[in-house]
């Protein structure tokens, strides 16, 4: 039986355009608001039908950083309750609040409550966290989480972004990794609980396109223990990206570079042409992670905290869908989009470029660019028994 909950809402528009995605990283750590990530995604507004738009924001909770800041969308105070109670069967809350929206932009909505907490029982913190967030979105009713990292939310609902924006008052939020989607669904309902971003502790996934391996990778995800729940194909991508990066114990310094290559590999006759070392990784991770691998047509921004401050950008291997990366002239702000029009708005930057179809862009702190020009690991000394 799907768990459901009173916050599903009809179509506001009936024609579907297109998913606008948008996504800023200051590598110096400076915070913004987020007036300027509204502003993106907002000036993308023909790719949207008001069905759905949300926000992911790292750094938010100076004091609370070193707690996980588990952030849910509830129908009522009963759920509340029902969360509360099973989260101190495992955690300590060492605060708790209710998000202050603002009443006027959006007519019905859900109550948005966060807990900060810190794992009180035995076993790796992460996966306690984790099966926490599944257990919440699969058995209580009324309830979901929405995020669970560390110094860090996701603010999304039903809506159009900007006024998503508004009515999570995220102009006096200031954050130094913003990412941002604007969507329609593809073949899912639009409700509060399936917007993007998809968040798993520390990692949150935007996308634009449609994962046609839905049913796959689903299966494979709970063989490793993720419930897909959330009625939305996006949902995948965040769980995979989580294992493939904090459990399958790839060196820290490719380990994003094998999670893209996963989500979408060379294809065998592009495998046969390498040189042999990277063919026996290639190969290695096709055979492995098959279930894994994303069909369809998608662009996709990935904002992760693990194991450092890093953003994503990543396509199909027929890039069937946009995705435009910059860098400010100063190199203190990377940015990813659907449209360089959205960059342009906030930073006329004459650093931009294509990413090469199914090849990452990837943007840490302290780290160069990878700007996905380059086969997957080539060039990095890496290492095959």
């Amino acid at each position: 039986m799907i768990k459901t909950n009173s916050f599903t809402t009809p179509p506001i528009n009936p024609n579907h355009d297109a998913c606008g995605i948008a996504a800023l990283l200051n590598l110096d750590g400076k915070k913004v608001s987020g007036v300027k990530i509204k502003n993106m995604i907002a000036l993308m507004k023909e790719r949207e039908n008001g069905l759905g738009g949300g926000f992911a924001a790292y750094g938010l909770f100076p004091k609370h950083k070193e707690q996980y800041c588990i952030q849910t969308i509830l129908d009522d105070f009963e759920a509340k309750e029902l969360v509360e109670e099973f989260l101190k069967d495992y955690t300590d809350i060492l605060e708790e609040e209710k998000v202050i929206v603002r009443k006027d932009v959006i007519k019905e909505y859900p109550m948005t409550w966060r807990f900060f907490v810190d794992v009180t029982c035995k076993g790796d913190p992460d996966d306690i966290i984790k099966d926490i967030m599944m257990h919440i979105n699969t058995s209580i009713r009324g309830a979901f989480c929405i995020s669970g990292g560390k110094n860090m939310a996701v603010f999304k609902g039903c809506g159009w972004a900007a006024d998503i924006a508004e009515f999570y008052q995220l102009d006096k939020i200031k954050a130094y990794m913003w990412s941002a989607h604007s969507r329609f669904p593809t073949n899912t309902p639009g409700w509060w609980g399936g917007a993007h971003p998809f968040s798993v502790l520390g990692h949150a996934v935007v996308h634009n396109g449609e994962i046609t391996s839905y049913g796959t990778n689903a299966e494979y995800l709970k063989e490793l223990g993720y419930e897909c729940k959330l009625l939305t194909d996006t949902e995948v991508l965040a769980y995979i990206f989580d294992f493939l990066t904090r459990k399958s114990n790839y060196p820290p310094k490719i380990v994003h570079q094998i999670a893209c290559m996963v989500l979408s590999p060379p294809y065998w006759k592009d495998i046969d042409r390498m040189p042999p070392k990277l063919k026996k990784w290639a190969t290695a991770i096709r055979i492995t992670h098959r279930k894994a691998m994303a069909n369809g047509p998608f662009a996709i921004v990935i904002t992760t905290d693990f194991p450092k401050p890093t953003m994503i950008g990543h396509s199909d291997r027929k890039k069937l869908r946009p995705l435009i990366a910059a860098v400010s002239e100063d190199e203190s702000t990377f940015y990813l989009s659907s449209e360089l029009s959205s960059i342009h708005l906030v930073d006329q930057t004459p650093n931009f470029w294509q990413p090469d179809p199914g090849k990452p862009v990837i943007a840490s702190i302290g780290e160069p660019i990878i700007k996905g020009t380059k086969e997957p690991l080539e060039g990095l000394p890496i290492k095959i028994k």
